[in-house]
């Protein structure tokens, strides 16, 4: 598993986490015909808000990794270009929409939690497939916070399909670095973060 993670994640930081940015498209679709659908907008280097922003480290491997084992169909980024490419408008123009949407990012700004969920501009009651989602962090011993006022998902994938289509299909899932790195904490990475989602999707199916 821990091999298999690093090989993919040279994917995403060559060229000093710009990744491959000789390919055609700016993002990869594995398409597996599934109900759910995970994203990694930020596995390279990505243009926010007009300017350079860091890659969240191993989002990529990590999603590309989960939905190839699963069969569950992705999109990520997998390189870096000098002007704003979203992952809400390849959904649009690939008519993606009707399908539920984990969107996979990583956080450092908050040690005491260990995952910051975020439902945008909805309220979490109610919230389909949030309870599973608590269910299973309380399984692995996670600390975790719902709509940290950091970390709502407002201005990302779960805030733009909100204003779009109106429906609560996508929940913004932050993970802290020490959960995502499978470089430092293998063991963490192998016992916890990736049981962790595979019991998600599982609620999924």
């Amino acid at each position: 598993m821990i091999e298999t993670l690093i090989k993919y994640n040279e994917i995403f930081v060559q060229n000093n986490s710009h990744g491959n940015t000789a390919n055609k498209n700016i993002f990869d679709f594995s398409n597996f015909g599934s109900n759910l659908i995970l994203t990694a907008p930020h596995a390279t280097r990505s243009f926010v808000g007009k300017k350079e922003k860091l890659a969240d480290a191993c989002t990529g491997a990590l999603v590309k990794y989960i939905g190839e084992q699963n069969r569950i169909s992705n999109i990520i980024r997998t390189k870096f270009v000098p002007h704003k490419a979203l992952i809400s408008d390849f959904i649009a123009e690939n008519k993606l929409q009707n399908h539920y949407f984990l969107d996979i990012h990583g956080f450092v700004a908050e040690p005491k939690y260990d995952v910051c969920l975020g439902t945008g501009y909805f309220s979490e009651e109610g919230y389909p497939y949030l309870d599973k989602i608590m269910a299973a962090a309380k399984k692995y011993n996670l600390k975790i916070k719902i709509n940290h006022h950091l970390y709502k998902g407002c201005i990302g994938l779960t805030g733009r399909y909100q204003k779009t289509w109106n429906e609560p299909r996508v929940i913004q899932i932050e993970l802290q670095k020490k959960i995502r790195d499978f470089y430092n904490n293998p063991e963490t990475v192998k016992q916890i973060t990736i049981p962790f989602f595979y019991d998600i999707i599982q609620s999924y199916k």
